[in-house]
């Protein structure tokens, strides 16, 4: 992801909990993630669900708003996932890794045909991993494991079994590495000093789901799909917050507990036909969504005992407090889907798209009695036309819509509408003949709209707000993709300008997007050594370039900073060895800043890894 034009991954360093990035200047995290397709709520709190990548086919970008095919999202766009799934070629896969900070994995991959005749597949993805964080006394445990079957009662229908199981255990929470200013009471301490209590705080997440991808023929026109899945996450998290006293060494501390439980589920029906009418080719999707999702949310704090910054004492338990429930929701969304791609004309292709959304959310706090209500909808739409100028070049414009409920009303107890996105595009995609390369330009004119802010009606004591904001990001991204005899090229630059264009508080217009660089840039190469004596050698070498970014009301700003990687691999008799290093010359820097601290990007860290396939 690194190494994409538009996307600034890994926005809160060694954070290990969840997906921190931007694309094309907008938040896309775990909560905007699709696997195969489906995407599943989450509570919009810690209960949020994480996919590993070992068990993952592929993974994807989806740039700028998709609300049209996968109803809310954010207008930034979509990570998506594609599962290892079965297949009637034999898979056997073994991996070992280790590497800095005690990093240890181990991890297969089996699959193949269980019955000799093709009809029933099997795939097996089993993964787990152990080490240390950067912090003092704290580490992190995955165990990973994803089953599936194929099974084809005849040569029209196909249907995938799905399971899956992940476990998350991080001592002291997972949270990146904290570097202090000057104007922080800590300031001068290591960013290793744990403030929490040893042996007690850290974060747990357990989640499994299962389901079925089924596709079937109808006949030379008509394909149906239906696709269904069901999971829940179970998360606690244990955390401790603390204030430094006036004798500059005794942390008063606060403990907190977050229980959270998410039940949810997912079904995505479609119909697809085929068809040519008069001179035009057609591709017809026409299909219907459902999403739900029950949660709660139970939480607690309280004093604990006191810290000694200069002489660490660690009691290794705490003394814990019921946690009672604060929150209890039920939502869910039901969309309806049209589209047709038309190809005309010999060089034309024109995509059309269209979807209905309703979007429900009830919850209360039982402890207050304090209830939040949304029902909403939304209508999106999606249009795009390519020209195959040639069959090299293919130039294309495209406009697309998002949308994301939002809670809340004004101060006439209407209900806020969602907050919408809308995107228009422009580029080009040039893919020389005779050559394994491809290179795409494209800019955009991106911008979410109905942001709230302040209501300009406000009295001293008023805090209401209306619906008149807009974010607006406008770019260019370039991408290269290069394959020579011996020579694999990687290369991207964004040029981003992201900023507050609309606010009913004079001061915020003009603001650039807390951590949106302006500029970015990347190249990778990997080498293949030629010659048959170092047959199966090859060198990769990358850099990647952040520009400056600003926080806290752009009063913060963290300078821009280029990091190297590189990498050596083997390949002989079904081996595969590589040696993977990220951040070379272990560059020090920042990837997040609020107004007191910043947060450490990731140092230095060396991956041996050993792939065996048979």
């Amino acid at each position: 992801m690194e190494y994409s034009a538009g996307v600034h991954a890994n926005l809160y360093g060694n954070d290990t909990r969840w997906n921190w990035s931007y694309v094309r200047g907008f938040s896309v995290g775990n909560s905007n993630t699709t696997v195969d397709g489906l995407q599943l709520f989450d509570n919009g709190n810690f209960g949020i669900w994480d996919f590993e990548t070992y068990g993952m086919e592929q993974v994807g970008i989806i740039k700028g708003p998709a609300s049209v095919t996968y109803g809310g999202s954010s207008p930034g766009g979509l990570f998506n996932m594609t599962t290892k799934r079965p297949t009637s070629q034999t898979v056997r896969e073994v991996q070992l890794q280790g590497g800095t900070d005690s990093f240890k994995s181990a991890a297969i991959d089996i699959g193949g045909q269980a019955d000799g005749q093709e009809k029933v597949t099997f795939r097996l993805t089993a993964l787990a991993r152990d080490r240390d964080l950067p912090a003092n006394y704290t580490w992190s445990k995955r165990t990973f494991i994803a089953p599936s079957l194929g099974w084809q009662p005849d040569k029209d229908t196909n249907i995938t079994f799905q399971a899956h199981y992940l476990k998350d255990r991080l001592a002291g929470g997972g949270q990146a590495l904290k570097v202090y200013y000057p104007n922080h009471s800590l300031y001068g301490f290591s960013e290793k000093l744990n403030l929490g209590e040893n042996g007690w705080g850290g974060y747990e997440r357990e989640q499994y789901y299962f389901g079925y991808l089924l596709d079937h023929t109808v006949n030379k026109v008509w394909t149906l799909h239906q696709n269904f899945r069901y999971g829940q996450v179970d998360m606690r998290y244990n955390m401790t917050g603390s204030t430094l006293q006036e004798d500059g060494r005794t942390l008063k501390r606060t403990a907190y507990i977050y229980d959270e439980t998410l039940d949810a589920y997912t079904f995505d029906t479609y119909g697809e036909a085929k068809w040519t009418g008069g001179a035009v080719e057609h591709t017809a999707l026409v299909g219907i969504d459902y999403r739900h999702a029950d949660w709660t949310n139970r939480y607690v704090k309280w004093a604990i005992t006191d810290l000694d910054i200069y002489d660490l004492n660690y009691t290794g338990s705490v003394t814990e407090v019921y946690a009672p429930v604060i929150y209890k929701a039920k939502a869910k969304q039901t969309g309806i889907y049209l589209q047709d791609q038309m190809k005309f004309g010999g060089k034309w292709v024109a995509t059309v798209s269209g979807r209905q959304d309703w979007y429900q959310l009830n919850g209360v706090n039982p402890q207050t009695g304090d209830k939040t209500t949304i029902d909403q909808d939304a209508f999106t739409g999606r249009a795009g036309l390519v020209y195959h100028a040639t069959s090299e070049l293919s130039p294309y414009i495209s406009y697309s819509e998002s949308f994301e409920p939002q809670s809340g009303a004004d101060r006439n107890k209407n209900p806020f509408k969602p907050t919408t996105g809308r995107q228009y595009e422009l580029g080009v995609q040039y893919e020389p003949q005779n050559r394994n390369a491809r290179f795409t330009a494209a800019v955009f004119d991106l911008r979410r709209q109905n942001v709230l802010t302040a209501d300009p009606l406000n009295t001293e004591n008023e805090y209401y707000n209306v619906q008149t904001g807009e974010v607006t990001s406008k770019g260019l991204e370039l991408e290269a993709n290069v394959a020579l005899s011996n020579l694999n090229l990687t290369a991207s630059y964004t040029l981003l300008n992201a900023k507050t264009t609309k606010s009913n508080t004079a001061a915020e217009v003009g603001l650039r997007t807390t951590g949106v660089p302006r500029q970015s840039a990347s190249l990778w190469a990997d080498y293949a050594v030629p010659g048959t004596k170092l047959k199966g050698l090859g060198i990769g070498a990358g850099v990647r370039y952040i520009g400056p970014t600003y926080f806290s009301a752009n009063t913060v700003r963290l300078g821009g900073v280029v990091v190297a990687d590189a990498q050596l691999h083997y390949e002989t008799a079904g081996w595969r060895y590589a040696l993977n290093v990220r951040n070379v010359f272990d560059k020090q820097y920042q990837t997040y800043a609020y107004s007191t601290y910043g947060v450490a990007g990731e140092g230095r860290a060396v991956l041996l890894t050993a792939t065996h396939r048979w």
